[in-house]
């Protein structure tokens, strides 16, 4: 069974609001107070840097506080949502692998289901892990940098923050079980932004009961009921459509977890495990806990993951 044996984000700490960033959206401030009062967005972490940058911090961080021995990482996997642009013939994971001393990892990406991206990645490593030797990990990384206007906003939606999560796993080191992990793809709307006014008029009315469906399926998967489940660890789109989610899925608003929303924006496929690494520092979970991670890939893939808090393999 796969195990989360150790989360590292990097979040910038130039955070300017929203209305700030007026400019960056081309938004008028109506539509902006209605991203704050009504969706629960403020602050929007901005990184100075590019995205490789990130990645190679976010990784060193986690290899730092960790401590796990670099000959252990045998795969690297970046899952993110922006294409990375890079000179051609030269691989940006591999330089990272080299400066860090990770001599024996392979790395590649994934990007294809977007924000979903990093719950594909972690089947794709239990899958690499389950064939190699018992002492390999792997370390799945989601960053991205919001470098254009199409990556800055999400429609009626959500705007998008700067941000970094380094994620370890094993098969064998103590951590938080993966119990389940379970995607859905709707393919008719894999136009994302850019599909037509009747395929973005069903994503948007069928998206509380598919991400509530998803949920549902992932505690089949895991054996489980809601009553088992001690909080729901969302992506941070925005607070207004959980409560549809919430409602639909027939569980307590107050068990999602959204503290983060007005801190960070939505970090892309980073959110569900910077939402983690936040209550885990806040004290709010406990060993044996039962978590529902959820999230969304425009395109559309709805994913969830249910985690057992601080179990041993």
């Amino acid at each position: 069974m796969l195990n989360l044996t150790a989360v590292q984000a990097v979040v910038p700490d130039d955070r300017p609001s929203l209305f700030a960033l007026a400019g960056r959206y081309d938004m008028p401030r109506a539509e902006l107070a209605v991203f704050h009062r009504i969706y629960g967005l403020d602050r929007v972490p901005v990184w100075s840097g590019d995205t490789a940058a990130l990645v190679e911090e976010t990784v060193a961080n986690l290899l730092k506080e960790s401590g796990v021995d670099s000959g252990r990482v045998r795969w690297l996997v970046h899952a993110h949502t922006g294409t990375h642009q890079d000179v051609v013939g030269r691989a940006g994971l591999a330089r990272i692998c080299r400066r860090l001393g990770l001599d024996r990892a392979q790395s590649f990406g994934m990007t294809t289901n977007n924000c979903a991206s990093t719950v594909s990645a972690m089947r794709v490593v239990d899958r690499l892990l389950a064939r190699g030797s018992a002492t390999d990990v792997a370390i799945v990384v989601t960053a991205d940098v919001a470098f254009t206007p199409i990556m800055q906003v999400i429609p009626n939606s959500s705007v998008t923050g700067d941000a970094g999560v380094a994620c370890l796993f094993s098969r064998r080191d103590a951590g938080h079980r993966v119990l389940a992990a379970r995607i859905d793809t709707y393919g008719r709307h894999a136009a994302c932004q850019w599909q037509d006014e009747a395929a973005n008029a069903e994503f948007e009315a069928e998206y509380p009961a598919r991400l509530a469906d998803v949920m549902r399926r992932a505690l089949d998967d895991a054996g489980l009921t809601w009553p088992d489940i001690r909080m729901v660890l969302p992506h941070n789109v925005n607070t207004f459509s959980w409560k549809q989610v919430a409602a639909r899925a027939g569980i307590p608003f107050e068990s999602v977890y959204l503290d983060q929303v007005p801190h960070t924006a939505h970090c892309f496929g980073a959110d569900i495990f910077l939402n983690l690494a936040a209550a885990d520092r806040a004290g709010l979970l406990r060993p044996g806990d039962r978590l529902m991670l959820a999230t969304v890939g425009l395109g559309a893939v709805f994913a969830a993951v249910v985690l057992e808090y601080g179990s041993h393999a």
